[in-house]
This record gives C-alpha cells, structure tokens and sequence, in this order.
C-alpha cells in the first residue's frame, strides 16, 4: 500500500477530488428526490427497484442508514424546532448542526428504536435489505472501512473520500442549519426560506431544500417545495428519475 503514497501525481489527486465533489453533488439531488421526497413522505412515487437501489448507494458512498434518517427526518418534522428536534439551529446551536448533523441523526434514531419503528417506518417492516443496511455494526464498518482504506491507499483515495463524503456531511448540517436559521417565514413555523442571492444559489447547489424549507414544514407532502416556481429538487425527481407526484398538498 506504501506504493500509493509515493507514486502519484497531483493531476490525479485533483481529479479525485473533482470526481468525490460530482458524487457528492449527485448525492445531495439523490437525497432530496428519493430519500426525502419518496421515501420519507411520499410526496413523488417511484419504483420499488429504484428506491432500494438509491438507498444501497447512497449507503455505499456517504455512508447514510436509511432507516436512521427517514426516522429522524419525520421526528423532526412532528417536533421541530424543539427540545425533541433531532438537529434544530435554535436548540443546538447553529455551527453544531453544521457540522454534527450526521451524528445527530443516527444518534436519535438508535435510541428510540422500538419508538421510531412503530411511529414512522412501519411502511418498511419488509424492506430486509434496508434494515440490514441500518444495522450498527454494518452501518459503522461501512464507515470505517472506507475511512481507513482511503487512509492507506494514500492522496488520490483520500482527495476521492473527503468530498464525496465529508462535503456531503456538511452541506446536509447546513441545509438544516441554514433552513431554520436565515430567510423568510411565510408560514407559521420557523423553517425558512431562502430570500438572498446567496440563500438561493445555496439552494440550488442541495437541490433545492432551502428554497423552500418553510413551505415544505408547512406542506410536507407537497412533492414540490416551491409551487409556481422552479423547483431544482423536483425537477430532477421527475424529469430525470421520472419520478410520479403523488399530488398531495398538505
């Protein structure tokens, strides 16, 4: 393995770390379309197939358990913004939901399994392989072996690891930090949506989860997060994966 770590180039170890930014990127539009749009509320119907598919690679490449934030993400949309919020700015702290949010949702998750399982994921008892994929012990080898693999194979795999998964750690921290912290509340909650140049550009890079944040706690179901206008997380759940909206509002 000491090979890898003298006989590189620095060309290679940017375009390693290019390539870790374009999966993270694809990753953050997988989360927003499939795991969150699908999987947690239903709001756009895709094939069975896809989304197992999805959630094995987004397992596989920014070691998300799907169980774990499917059960936190609905928490926290039936407490949010309170002491039982799993990640909320208010509560926590901004800069500690920045960058602790993949801790946070795990960690709510498995200490109230038995809870989480009989009040949001009784639609997967069936789904074997996604519960295997929660499991602590294969959740964290994951983990793990990526970690130190990338470690030992030296510059290029870790230029490849840091940006597919650190990035995507981070960016999914802000979204929520960002989402309840900074824009405008049109509706009575203290989500927010994006409102500047800035907010909206961010917006657009995590597939649209802040453009509409505030009107997403408002109408969860709703498969876009801005009725009437451009969507990006929607456009690539239906245009793309052809995703069906389930045409649910509230």
């Amino acid at each position: 393995m000491g090979l890898f770590w003298t006989h590189f180039s620095w060309a290679q170890v940017g375009l390693a770390f290019l390539a870790g930014i374009v999966i993270c990127q694809l990753n953050i539009y997988l989360t927003t379309a499939v795991l969150h749009r699908g999987l947690c509320h239903g709001s756009v119907i895709y094939p069975a197939w896809l989304k197992r598919t999805v959630a094995v690679w987004l397992w596989f490449t920014a070691c998300v358990p799907p169980l774990c934030w499917i059960a936190s993400h609905l928490h926290h949309h039936t407490n949010s913004d309170t002491e039982e919020d799993p990640h909320s700015p208010h509560i926590k702290g901004f800069w500690r939901v920045v960058f602790l949010t993949w801790y946070y949702v795990p960690s709510y998750a498995r200490s109230n399994w038995t809870y989480a399982e009989k009040r949001y994921l009784k639609a997967y008892t069936k789904e074997r392989l996604v519960y295997f994929l929660d499991r602590p012990f294969v959740s964290k080898f994951n983990f793990h072996i990526q970690f130190f693999l990338s470690t030992a194979l030296g510059p290029v795999f870790i230029a490849f690891w840091l940006p597919r998964l650190i990035l995507y750690m981070v960016l999914s921290g802000f979204v929520n930090a960002v989402g309840h912290r900074y824009g405008k509340r049109n509706c009575n909650n203290l989500a927010t949506d994006a409102c500047t140049a800035f907010q909206k550009l961010f917006g657009y890079m995590i597939g649209g989860e802040t453009l509409g944040h505030n009107y997403h706690h408002c109408f969860p179901k709703s498969s876009s997060f801005r009725p009437g206008a451009f969507d990006p997380g929607f456009w690539f759940a239906t245009k793309i994966l052809r995703g069906k909206p389930a045409n649910v509002r509230g």
